[in-house]
């Protein structure tokens, strides 16, 4: 089977080529920066330039998934956040209903992002997928737009859209700052009342985005892949520090103290016209008590369930961070 997996050299993107060529199917990446295939060295995977995405869709007709990952996590403006997220899939889907491929193709499954939702009530109660969408920053927003478009063409293309929760393992950027922190013995959380988090290590991920794409069940459906207890976030760097030998103390970081780091982050972005990981919109995030999901749906229509216990997840990550040299 031949696969097109956009953002295949971002984290999660890596990952599924990684397990579409172990189980012997065909991955091809667009690729728009050559100099970022560091996470597809040794494996086989088919790269194009992204320029040429038209011409490879049109002389290779027989495709049979699309695994949408590629978009933007981080932007400066909304307006960034649109062309990435939303403009880019709009594309794509009209790319693929005007051409040969429409006529083989199986499936096309975005990876949209649980911020679509929004948080969850303050007591934890879980979002389910029929839940009305809630974003509460741009980045959320734009993926809920994302999936307004994948929608849109269920009549022409079979789609499939997947909302991860938080999403760890090895090549995440993200929550590597808590595997940094700990090492200084420290576990950082916000200070007031603890923050429950839906979680998912990026292998069992992965496994789910493919079983949802084979699943005739899945066909025009919407699925939370997650793990079925969310975390105290306080509670996981934790579990970091003892994974890692270390016995760590929790950091509690007042909300405000956060908003000026963030600030400080939204002017650096826009100085160096990059935007920062810790910024304004990301505290926003935070500043919500429960971003809890469910998974039962996935569960039910294609018997998924993540496999890799946390103690383990956490170890291959941490192992993976230092092998790598990024601790």
């Amino acid at each position: 089977m031949r696969f097109l997996v956009t953002g295949g050299t971002g984290f999660i993107g890596s990952h599924v080529v990684e397990l579409i060529l172990a189980r012997g199917w065909e991955a091809v990446c667009p690729v728009r920066n050559r100099a970022t295939l560091r996470n597809l060295e040794g494996l086989s995977a088919v790269t194009v330039s992204a320029d040429r995405l038209e011409q490879e869709i049109e002389g290779n007709p027989e495709l049979d998934y699309v695994i949408h990952v590629a978009g933007a996590t981080r932007a400066l403006d909304y307006d960034g956040y649109y062309e990435a997220n939303v403009e880019m899939t709009r594309r794509l889907l009209e790319l693929l209903a005007g051409s040969r491929a429409r006529d083989t193709l199986k499936r096309f499954v975005l990876v949209s992002s649980q911020t679509a939702t929004g948080p969850s009530p303050d007591d934890g109660t879980c979002r389910s997928e029929s839940d009305p969408l809630c974003p509460v920053s741009n980045y959320g927003r734009s993926k809920a737009e994302a999936e307004a478009v994948v929608r849109s063409f269920r009549d022409l293309l079979p789609i499939t859209i997947i909302r991860p929760p938080t999403v760890f393992g090895p090549r995440d950027v993200d929550v590597l700052g808590v595997f940094k922190c700990v090492r200084f013995r420290l576990a950082p959380c916000i200070a007031g009342r603890d923050r429950l988090v839906s979680i998912v290590y990026v292998e069992d991920l992965v496994e789910g985005i493919l079983a949802a794409a084979l699943s005739p069940a899945a066909v025009g459906e919407t699925y939370f892949l997650a793990n079925p207890e969310p975390v105290v976030w306080r509670e996981f760097g934790l579990l970091v520090a003892k994974v890692m030998g270390y016995r760590a103390l929790p950091l509690k970081i007042p909300l405000s103290a956060m908003k000026v780091t963030a600030w400080a982050g939204d002017l650096i972005g826009r100085i160096t016209g990059s935007a920062q990981l810790f910024r304004s919109e990301k505290v926003e995030e935070m500043g919500h008590v429960a971003w809890v999901c469910s998974a039962d749906k996935a569960c039910r229509d294609f018997q998924w369930q993540p496999r890799t216990p946390m103690v383990e997840a956490v170890k291959k990550t941490a192992d993976w961070y230092e092998s790598h040299g990024w601790l």
